[in-house]
This record gives C-alpha cells, sequence and structure tokens, in this order.
C-alpha cells in the first residue's frame, strides 16, 4: 500500500480493536461482544496488528502524525496488549497526538497505564441518566460515569465526553441537565450528537420512536448551552475549549490521508484522487487472512468526498485549497447551487465557504446540491 501514499503529506493511523464485553442498542459499527472471543482471540489479534503496523512502518519510516485507538473497546485489552500496539505504532516516534476509547467502568483500572503512552483519552458518558443508559444498553452506569469524569479531571490530560441526545420518551431538560453535570469536570472537548436508527442495530425497531422536531429542539439549545460554557463548536457534533480540537478527526475532515488496521478499518491515500482501502472481514477471518479491498476514487468521487467532510467543520471548504485539489473555481463551479440555497444556511467570501449553524441542521441536503453541480 506504501506506492499509493503521498509521503508529503501527513499520516494517521487508526487502529480497530473490534470487541466488546456487551453491544449497545444503538451501535453500529463492527464488533463482537464477549461470548465470542478470549484471552486467546484477543492476543492473536493484537499480534497481527502490531506486526502490520510495524511491516507497514518499516516502508513508511516516518512517524504518523496522530494515532486513534478506536472500537468496539479498547480497553478489553488489558494494558499489556494494548502496549504493544502502541509500540509498534511508536516505531519511528511518535506523533502530535495520541487518542485512545476507553469506556468509563475501565477508567479507574487503566488511567495510570495509559496516561504515560497517550495525549488524549475518550469516552462514551451518553448520559448521566440512569434510566437513558439502560434504553442504549450502555454496561456503565451512572455511578460510574461520574467517577470517571472524576478522575480524568484530577489527571493533566485532554480527555473527550461523549453525550447523546434526541432519545425518544427523554426531554430537553434531560439533555441539559447532561450537557451541564459532564462539562463540570472541565473536559477539554465534548463530542454532542443525536441518537441515530441504523439498521442492523437493537434499535432500529424503535425507529418509528424518533421525532425529528424534538431532535432539532435538543441540538439547537444543547448547541446553544455549550457554547455558552465555553466550548467551540468547531464541527457538527464536536465542540472545544482553548482550541483543543482532535486533530486525528481534523485529519479526516480535511479529507487527508489515514491508514486503518483492524476489521471494518479504513484508509485514504492520495489528494486529486483518493485510493480507498478497507478490510470488509469479520473478526476471526482477519485473523486467519487480511485481505483490504482497494478501490481507486475517480475525480469526482474524490472531490464528493472533500465536499461532504469539509462541510461539517466551521471551516468549510477554504477556496485556494479547493482550486489547488481540483484544479477549478468553487465559486464558478458552484455559483447556481448556491444561489438556491437560503441564505441563513451559508456564509460565503474570497476564502472559504462554510455552513452556519442553521446549515449544519440541514448539511446533508446542501451537500447533495453540491454535488449535482459536478460531472463525471
Amino acid at each position: 500500500m506504501i506506492e499509493f501514499i503521498d509521503l508529503f503529506r501527513p499520516l494517521s493511523l487508526y487502529v480497530h480493536i473490534p470487541f466488546c464485553m456487551s453491544k449497545c442498542s444503538y451501535c453500529a459499527f463492527y464488533s463482537v461482544s464477549s461470548y465470542y472471543w478470549d484471552d486467546e482471540i484477543l492476543d492473536k489479534y493484537t499480534d497481527l496488528v502490531s506486526k502490520q503496523i510495524s511491516s507497514f512502518l518499516e516502508d513508511y519510516k516516518k512517524p504518523f502524525d496522530t494515532v486513534f485507538i478506536g472500537g468496539g473497546n479498547p480497553g478489553v485489552l488489558g494494558p499489556k496488549r494494548l502496549l504493544k500496539i502502541l509500540e509498534s505504532a511508536y516505531s519511528y516516534g511518535r506523533g502530535r497526538e495520541c487518542s485512545i476509547e476507553v469506556n468509563p467502568e475501565q477508567i479507574p483500572s487503566i488511567i495510570g497505564f495509559i496516561k504515560p503512552y497517550v495525549t488524549r483519552i475518550s469516552i462514551g458518558i451518553q448520559s448521566m441518566d440512569s434510566f437513558m443508559l439502560s434504553f442504549l444498553g450502555r454496561n456503565s452506569t451512572k455511578k460510574e460515569n461520574l467517577d470517571a469524569l472524576s478522575i480524568l479531571s484530577s489527571q493533566d490530560i485532554p480527555f473527550n465526553a461523549d453525550i447523546i441526545t434526541g432519545v425518544p420518551g427523554f426531554p430537553v431538560a434531560n439533555t441539559l441537565s447532561d450537557i451541564r453535570i459532564v462539562s463540570s469536570f472541565n473536559p477539554a472537548h465534548i463530542s454532542f450528537y443525536c441518537l441515530s436508527y441504523e439498521e442492523g442495530t437493537k434499535m432500529w425497531n424503535k425507529r418509528h420512536l424518533a421525532d425529528e422536531e424534538v431532535e432539532t429542539s435538543c441540538l439547537r439549545l444543547g448547541w446553544n448551552l455549550l457554547e455558552s460554557l465555553g466550548y467551540e463548536h468547531y464541527e457538527i457534533s464536536n465542540f472545544a475549549r482553548n482550541r483543543e480540537y482532535c486533530l486525528h478527526n481534523l485529519n479526516y475532515w480535511h479529507l487527508g490521508q489515514y491508514v486503518g488496521f483492524g476489521p471494518g478499518a479504513e484508509s485514504s491515500f492520495g489528494y486529486e484522487k483518493a485510493i480507498s482501502m478497507r478490510y470488509d472481514q469479520d473478526v476471526f477471518s482477519y485473523i486467519s487472512f487480511p485481505h483490504p479491498d482497494y478501490e481507486h476514487l475517480s475525480s469526482k468521487q474524490t472531490e464528493e468526498e472533500f465536499l461532504m467532510v469539509a462541510l461539517r467543520t466551521k471551516w468549510g471548504i477554504d477556496k485556494k485549497e479547493y482550486e489547488k485539489r481540483f484544479s477549478s473555481s468553487f465559486d464558478e463551479k458552484f455559483s447556481l447551487a448556491i444561489k438556491s440555497l437560503d441564505e441563513s444556511l451559508f456564509q460565503s467570501d474570497e476564502n472559504s465557504f462554510h455552513l452556519t449553524k442553521e446549515g449544519f441542521l440541514f448539511s446533508d441536503r446542501i451537500v447533495l446540491k453540491l454535488f449535482g453541480c459536478l460531472i463525471d
């Protein structure tokens, strides 16, 4: 895969840990519950991923700009296995950021070990309401959430907390309470998003309970409260204090380069035309013989990806970067589509085109309208 990478541009690493104790009712990411794995499976998986990373770096010979270990639930690997993966990722030095997802109930036992090896910790709080946690199928309790937040707030390391809103049967007051409680522990970063109903999840059968008006109200009021508490709304679902952005995700939203290892992990290389790589395998096939699928995207497909991710951020489209990347003027190509938009949904000047907070609520429709201006 090294031949596809633009060696003059940064590269990020994503490691997928596809193991959970149990599956949350809303989670559509690939993972397997503890019924299907044991220590032997975890050892084999850790050995394989570590070897893949080391082998890749033998050719790449540079540190990754950012590293993200996600899941699933990376904490189930335990300290020794996680260290093995991190040591492989650091073979050529450390980059600007290393993030890891940890479930709240695992913070007390793992924080002391992982803190020296990472620069950022992300925990899935989701809610501080016991009934909502049960509805969502979360393993952690309200007490475990509070304990995790208390421990993290006492450590000298930035952390992110996830909060879900728009859950049927739980009014906006629950959302605002969750934000106030979580923010009182001073996380550097909060990810705030609506419950989604994905086919194949337990939550899919409850999709009839969704109420778009309630969800929109929860988002608007939650966004306003987060901003009043000093959090910058820098991406549709992400907020940061003091510019403590998630650098790894910023690379995604700029359509940068990243390599992923693990079943379901994706990679993207190149610039004008991207090359996508993905392991569409279950974990057991992956352990036996990891085999990625490659797709060479056309200029149009690459441009669609760029528009879709860039417009998720407060900065939107950098017009000079767009012209450099796609050899065309953003204003000329999309003028008709932009004229058809309500002026309250976007802001545009000679340097950038970005969505307003109101535009964030309609981002999917706006992106599709821009797609209509692209030709093969």
